[in-house]
């Protein structure tokens, strides 16, 4: 009969070696032995590069406290693997790197002694022993010998100056507690790694270490005390490095080695080459330029078999709608989605070792009370989406699925609540991301589509009027200021907003009022000083705008902004995301809308003829923004950007507030949340209209 093909796992370190045959032969499955340290350090490249809050330090005093390890030099590091033995590599590069060192005292070794001393067997329930044990009790401590602190020397009476020595010092005849005998063994066993590790970065010149293995696992202690060795030995000038996925990197780095069978699942290799050269014949219309478009900036999927390595040529992100717990310290690990394309920093982000550049304005893990308050916010939140279907406003295909959102979604923020560090670094954008992975896990992946239809459909009805009136203004200054208003007051048609979702269900909020009710203060608005750079300065090269709501916001403030941008010959570039957010337009309905008003407004057909105004996927499906992480094709369609718009108020309030770009920026948003107004000194309402000059490096 036909030969069926067997499975294959990828598999490294000493047990793939061991038990390949017997796995072969009792599972029927193929074992594929890939090398232990190659695949170590192409998981640790793949981690650091991919996922978010992968990297923290770890003391008693101040657990977890997240690194963006991308924010200087990714190279050259050391990765201190702990598993029986230990072994030290230095990385130089992807592929590059050099076992410098090792030791045979590393995790067997408290094992084994552990298990004589105490007959435990099971290595968590040695560690378990850790947490009540008092090392003191038979480690002969500095102030046994001296009887207080050696200032002269720098050591402390608490420092330990000799392991297990307290027990010819104290007394022989005493029966010591199995716990003080697990402490004092895991403190000789990582005091001592530290001090290797330390010795060994000293020697290479490397400042970065970080530590992973079976041993670690997580537990606090551990990881205490080799941060303690580390800042010990270096006096304060260097950190232990520690990963929530420190048990995955092998089996992480093996993975990734499957390639090409890792892309076997449709054999294709995203393709975007010739996206700014893709062009319309003459006699070809602008509804029909921007379809040719959309085939080409959407990743047009042209079938060639992939050639590179799965890990970089697409990229990852972390979803927690399923979460798994693996340690108190280390929280929960998420699943690792493959985004549809490969994502990148914006060349225009000015961020330096110094200014990293950080996406969350503000950080809400050391906040209890901030915490709380978006906690409690996203509770309320959660609940107004029950009321808008019970309203019939929502799309759901039926009240099962919106009631596995409210129950998973509202569990999450209860553990939340308990433990704030459990999915990373908590923020705004963090739990709004984490609203909308919970939505897509149980099948609602645009709840609003009958909304955004609707609003925007009123919005193209409402838009020609609304261009007569700009157009018959003769200053070009008092006509771009309207314009600017418009976007801000396009703005507040957000459903993401819970202080405006009452008068947008009722359609009592119109353009004219919803711009009424905005107060511009000079502390957060400062649009003259951009108007006095379209007036006396050349006009833009190119633009990117990354756009927010549809509806009103994009038909009646965003488009006909841009449409001043491209009369004075800018290229525009309009970024929304690629898949559905609350209310915010998808880079296809944005397409629609534009091809809509193209057949209705000369100056938005011609930029599109001439191919002054594009339309790209951001790569994102958040109503925040991380400016590290966009779809290539639209970073390559920015890099000549020379004027960076962002508008709302999650991508510009609750993210990239403070961001800094090397280029001319502005960010329009209004401060729709009492607290976000509060945390920035705002009053709700308050206009955001941030003119920034470009830094220039």
């Amino acid at each position: 009969g036909e030969s069926i093909e067997k499975p294959v796992i990828m598999a490294t370190g000493g047990g793939a070696h061991r038990f390949r045959d017997l796995l072969s032969s009792e599972r029927r499955v193929e074992i594929r032995v890939e090398d232990e340290m190659e695949s170590l350090t192409a998981g640790l490249n793949f981690l650091i590069r991919e996922v978010a809050d992968e990297v923290f330090t770890y003391t008693e005093d101040r657990p977890m406290e997240f690194v963006d390890a991308g924010a200087g030099e990714d190279f050259p590091y050391m990765l201190v693997n702990i598993g029986s033995g230990v072994s030290i590599l230095r990385v130089e590069g992807e592929g590059q790197f050099e076992r410098i060192s090792g030791t045979s005292l590393g995790g067997g070794t408290l094992w084994g002694l552990l298990h004589l001393l105490t007959g435990e067997r099971s290595f968590d329930a040695m560690l378990g022993l850790t947490k009540s044990g008092d090392n003191t009790k038979v480690d002969l401590m500095v102030g046994d010998i001296y009887g207080s602190d050696y200032d002269k020397i720098g050591l402390k009476a608490s420092n330990i100056a000799s392991s297990m020595g307290g027990v010819y010092r104290k007394t022989l005849d005493k029966k010591f507690d199995d716990a003080d005998i697990a402490r004092s063994l895991l403190y000789m066993v990582s005091n001592n790694i530290g001090q290797i590790a330390y010795l060994n970065a000293q020697l290479h010149g490397i400042r970065r270490i970080y530590f992973g293995g079976y041993f670690i696992r997580g537990h606090p202690l551990t990881m205490h005390t080799l941060s303690y060795a580390i800042n010990f030995w270096s006096k304060g000038q260097m950190s232990a490095l520690f990963l929530r996925h420190e048990g995955f990197l092998g089996a992480t780095g093996a993975f990734f080695k499957t390639e090409p069978h890792a892309e076997a699942e449709n054999g294709l290799e995203l393709v975007a080459d010739g996206l700014e050269d893709t062009t319309a014949d003459n006699s070809a219309t602008a509804a029909d330029t921007l379809e040719k478009r959309e085939i080409a900036a959407t990743g047009g999927r042209r079938g060639r078999r992939g050639t590179t390595a799965a890990a970089k040529t697409y990229s990852f992100t972390e979803n927690f709608s399923i979460a798994g717990s693996i340690a108190d310290a280390v929280g929960s690990l998420g699943m690792l989605d493959r985004a549809p394309a490969r994502l990148m920093a914006l060349p225009q982000l000015a961020s330096s070792p110094a200014q990293p550049y950080q996406p969350d304005t503000v950080d809400l893990t050391r906040a209890p009370q901030l915490q709380a308050y978006w906690i409690s916010a996203m509770e309320r939140n959660t609940h107004g989406l029950l009321e808008l279907a019970a309203d019939g406003a929502l799309e759901l295909g039926g009240d099962a699925r919106l009631e596995q959102f409210v129950a998973l979604y509202l569990d999450h923020l209860r553990r939340l609540r308990e433990r704030p560090l459990a999915y990373g670094a908590m923020s705004v954008r963090a739990l709004l991301s984490l609203r909308e992975q919970c939505l897509h896990e149980v099948g609602l992946d645009d709840i609003f589509a009958s909304v955004k239809r609707r609003e925007s459909d009123a919005a193209l009805a409402a838009l020609p009027p609304l261009l007569a009136h700009v157009d018959s203004i003769s200053s070009q200054r008092e006509r771009l200021r309207l314009l600017l208003e418009n976007v801000l007051a396009g703005n507040m048609f957000d459903w993401g907003s819970a202080a405006l979702r009452g008068a947008l269900a009722d359609g009592s909020l119109d353009l004219a009022r919803a711009r009424k009710q905005i107060t511009w203060r000079e502390s957060f608005a400062n649009a003259d000083r951009f108007l006095d750079r379209v007036d006396h300065g050349p006009a833009y090269t190119r633009a990117l705008v990354f756009v927010d709501n549809s509806g009103a916001d994009v038909c009646l403030g965003v488009l006909p902004f841009v449409r001043f941008l491209t009369e004075r010959g800018t290229c525009v570039v309009l970024a929304a995301n690629t898949r559905p957010a609350l209310n915010d337009v998808t880079e296809h309905e944005l397409l629609a809308i534009v091809r809509r008003v193209a057949l209705v407004d000369d100056c938005i057909a011609k930029a599109v003829d001439d191919n002054k105004l594009m339309v790209c996927g951001t790569g994102s499906s958040e109503p925040c923004l991380d400016l590290r992480k966009l779809d290539e094709r639209l970073v390559r369609l920015s890099k000549s950007a020379d004027l960076i718009v962002i508008v709302g108020m999650g991508r510009a309030i609750h993210s990239n507030y403070h961001a800094r770009f090397t280029c001319d920026s502005l960010k329009l948003a209004v401060f729709k949340n009492q607290m976000a107004a509060d945390a920035a000194g705002a009053h709700i309402y308050d206009a955001f209209c941030r003119y920034v000059p470009g830094s220039g490096t």
